[in-house]
């Protein structure tokens, strides 16, 4: 099978340390930094570092903060700004001898290309942004010209929105598509027995690319794939979905790439029409969820998306000190308390902001090209998942995918917890002709879509 249940196992305390050592991040990897009604500048300069401080530098956040889509934008506004506060109070990010503070401006495109467009080129023109994090999907589909032709590197969560006519275009650090590609192997070494899968998410761009790239992976490693459909964006009543899934008897019902909302209505039925098998998925938010139906129903759902006071992680480390700071600034009683737990997403944009800020001390330049070049050079690029290389030509034809390792997550007692940790790419050596095969059949390549 190409994997052993030794390394599926294995723990991950060098992974985490390795995720700890970005050359953007602090020394003591502390998260300390909160500066209120101060402008980048102000914080650099108190900071008095050693080397000169140049001009700000401005970085975008264009995604979804309102509608269906938003719990995959909107918590990740709050990582970002830890970032940022981070590197500024030490200075600015050091680049080429000198330090630069980071400012983020924000635009909330409601997961439409339209209004995605209106706010790459506010941000750009305006702001003069050199980085973007996203969400992708549609949005990333209307704004990849403009982006390219003015040469921004733009930072999906979605990694099947790279193709080679998108340069600038880099994702990977959220683990999407990757998990909803292992999670069917996941499952089977859990439980050889399953047989059964079945597959749904909502009819758009991410959701028919990343579905088709799970379908493959699930029939390249012996499943027998019963259901895979898609249901409309303004579907409201997921009742007839759920009945279509459960006639086909599945072992496992999977929400591939569903938006967070859709989640919640797609569990609650399947809990009001009796589903007992496993429930897997690419995110779960379990607070939400748990509002419609019992704690002990969510028992043994996947996903990825792991909260960082999770005890794999170890103490002292990176993920725990994050969980420790986000509490006692965006948590209940604190001063930008966002009256609701942390999720899984709030650290999610982050990887990807810091990948880029260490391509830029790489390169020693902001220059995009630069910065791409000096990240493919390396071996790995360090990430708070863990080391991963730039990769990803066999399946989007440019290698503008960080791969680090899968966290794979269960619920235990209400609350989410890693059950494992996967490389990718020796699984996926062994599997991609016939993964590819299905893919392609889909039209669901980057040189199809």
């Amino acid at each position: 099978m190409g994997i052993s249940r030794r390394y599926f196992l294995q723990g991950t305390t060098g992974l985490a340390l390795g995720g700890m050592m970005g050359s953007a991040l602090a020394a003591n990897n502390k998260i300390k930094f909160y500066f209120p009604g101060m402008e980048p500048e102000e914080v650099a300069m108190a900071a008095k570092p050693k080397e000169p401080i140049g001009e700000t530098i401005n970085i975008g956040f264009l995604g979804a903060l309102s509608g269906p889509d938003a719990g995959w934008g909107l918590p990740g506004l709050t990582g970002n700004q830890m970032f940022i506060d981070q590197v500024n109070g030490e200075g600015g990010l050091l680049v080429d001898g000198t330090r630069y503070p980071l400012k983020m401006h924000k635009f909330d495109d409601e997961a439409i290309g339209s209004k995605a467009l209106q706010g790459a080129k506010e941000l750009v023109l305006k702001h003069k942004v050199k980085f973007i994090s996203a969400i992708g999907g549609n949005p990333a589909d209307t704004t990849h010209p403009f982006l390219t032709k003015n040469k921004v590197i733009y930072a999906s969560l979605i990694a099947s929105d790279i193709k080679p006519d998108r340069p600038y275009l880099i994702a990977g650090g959220d683990v999407t598509p990757r998990i909803d590609m292992m999670r069917p192997i996941y499952h089977k070494i859990n439980n050889p027995g399953l047989k059964r899968w079945a597959v749904v998410s909502q009819d758009d761009t991410i959701g028919l690319a990343t579905q088709a790239w799970e379908v493959g992976s699930a029939l390249a490693d012996g499943w027998d794939v019963v259901y895979d459909k898609h249901y409309s964006l303004e579907t409201t009543d997921f009742a007839p979905v759920v009945t279509a899934i459960l006639a086909k008897k599945p072992d496992v019902v999977s929400l591939n790439l569903s938006y967070p909302d859709f989640v919640v209505g797609l569990i609650e039925q399947l809990h009001l029409q009796g589903f007992k098998g496993i429930i897997s998925a690419n995110y779960i938010e379990e607070s939400s969820v748990m509002q419609r139906v019992p704690k002990k129903y969510l028992n043994g759902a996947t996903n990825s998306f792991p909260l960082f006071d999770d005890p794999w992680w170890g103490e002292p480390s990176y993920q725990h000190e994050f969980f420790k700071q986000w509490t006692a600034r965006y948590g209940k009683g604190g001063p930008e308390d966002q009256h609701r737990p942390i999720t899984g997403i709030d650290w999610d944009h982050v990887i990807m902001l810091d990948v880029w800020a260490q391509g830029c001390q790489l390169a020693g330049t902001f220059d995009p090209d630069e910065v791409l070049k000096s990240l493919r050079a390396q071996a790995a690029v360090s990430t708070i998942l863990g080391p991963g290389p730039m990769s990803g030509k066999d399946m989007w034809g440019i290698d503008n995918m960080v791969s680090p390792p899968i966290p794979f997550c269960e619920v235990r007692n209400g609350i989410k917890r890693i059950q494992a940790q996967l490389r990718f790419e020796d699984w996926f050596e062994h599997r991609k002709d016939k993964i590819i095969s299905v893919v392609r059949d889909k039209g669901q390549m980057y040189d199809q879509r």
